[in-house]
């Protein structure tokens, strides 16, 4: 068994938090320091809130930086269209819901640039469908984004072989605002600028108790605490543990990165421009896409093997095989997992806690845009507005049926089936 690297990174981070140290007073709390708590604190931090970030590791520790970087301003997988969305918000919300999920990602795209955060971004993002049906179905899906800003293009058989060397593919769909960052430089430059405004980031710091006194709460960890009027708690599928109620509003889904040494062409035999590329026929996920340094990089639905790099990439291996079969793989060199938080409605959650308590959960995994979105949302909330203007409604924080078991169910037999289906 061959150990891997947590997550693989191109550089060093650029701010090296302390563990928090004493007392301290803030108007608003973000607990977790990944992609929903790093935009939360940023957003409230520009808005003028006083604001403390506590993280339990380092900076985008888990699903965040270990995530694949897919920038995809659609809902999980695209299998959640907009007419399900305002079915289930209602005319108003859903509509607004949809608005913001189809400008997400040039919102993104346009906050990396202004803030300076050098992530490597590309944008442009195909969606790859292996048979004339289901791209004639996945078209009238795509369409149904159309009327929300959405800006989705047709690529046909002749224009996806310059973009994909696999003969496998009918065509695709380009979605213009989605794409690829570096989830590691994202999360570290999303801090940076989240100090930069004001805001207080302590990591190594793992909040141990959360009690509600009078009008605010009060945070300790270890070696301090932190009172606030406000708590947002963005930690994901795992939930904390002083609110243990949060972790079974999702189920917690395996998610795995692997990724080459870099290439000396680039996998251009692959991907003749990096890609990223997204293969939505697939019942589990195949997105590979190739690093700024020349890495290839493919992400995976991660079976219950534990962290083994000689045997937890296989479906990514037998992805690579069935697109590219006259390619020799080279050796996978790293692997970063994490767990995300999926939805039965593949919709993000607010989750109500109590008075000034809300949790943020349910990325689902349809590239980072989601888990951005729900924790601006939730910074929004905090900053006053009302729960009516908001897009997502905060809701009770209620089970889901066998949260418990479900979990390991899906690790050890839904998700091989699915990779083995898949492929």
């Amino acid at each position: 068994m061959t150990l891997p690297g947590r997550v693989w990174r191109a550089d060093p981070p650029s701010i090296r938090p302390v563990p928090l140290e004493g007392d301290l007073a803030a108007e608003a709390l973000v607990i977790g320091a990944g992609f929903a708590g790093l935009a939360a604190a940023l957003e409230l931090a520009e808005g003028g809130r006083s604001v403390v970030l506590l993280e339990a590791g380092e900076i985008g520790e888990g699903a965040s930086a270990a995530s694949a970087g897919q920038v995809a301003p659609l809902m999980y997988g695209a299998r959640r269209t907009p007419e399900q969305v305002v079915a289930t918000l209602g005319a108003e919300r859903g509509a607004r819901l949809n608005h913001r999920v189809a400008a997400s990602g040039s919102w993104l795209f346009d906050r990396i640039a202004a803030l300076g955060i050098d992530a490597n971004a590309r944008q442009g993002l195909v969606a790859v469908h292996r048979s004339d049906a289901t791209l004639a179905a996945a078209g009238a899906l795509y369409a149904q984004w159309a009327p929300y800003g959405a800006r989705v293009e047709r690529v046909d058989r002749d224009e996806l072989r310059g973009l994909v060397g696999s003969e496998r593919y009918a065509g695709g769909y380009r979605w213009v605002d989605g794409g690829i960052v570096d989830p590691a430089r994202l999360v570290d430059g999303l801090a940076a600028a989240a100090v930069r405004a004001g805001a207080i980031v302590h990591t190594r710091s793992r909040v141990m108790a959360l009690a509600r006194s009078g009008s605010t709460w009060q945070a300790r960890t270890a070696t301090g605490t932190v009172t606030a009027r406000d708590v947002i708690v963005a930690t994901g599928s795992g939930g904390l543990p002083a609110w243990p109620e949060l972790a079974r509003t999702v189920y917690a889904a395996p998610v795995a990165i692997a990724a080459t040494a870099p290439l000396p062409d680039r996998a251009a035999a692959l991907l003749p421009q990096g890609g990223p590329i997204a293969d939505l026929d697939d019942k589990a996920v195949f997105s590979p896409a190739i690093t700024a340094d020349g890495r290839l990089l493919v992400s995976f639905l991660m079976n219950g093997l534990g962290a083994d790099l000689d045997r937890a990439p296989g479906p990514a291996r037998r992805r690579l095989a069935r697109a590219f079969p006259d390619w020799r793989q080279p050796p996978f060199e790293t692997l970063s997992w994490g767990r995300v938080a999926l939805t039965p409605d593949g919709l993000p959650r607010l989750i109500r806690g109590g008075e000034g308590l809300v949790g943020v959960t349910g990325c689902n995994g349809a590239g980072l845009t989601l888990g951005i979105l729900a924790g601006r949302e939730a910074a929004r909330w905090a900053m006053g507005t009302a729960e009516a203007e908001l897009v997502l409604p905060l809701s009770p924080p209620k089970p889901l049926p066998l949260a418990r078991i479900f979990p390991a169910v899906l690790r050890n037999l839904l998700v091989p089936i699915a990779n083995r289906v898949g492929a």
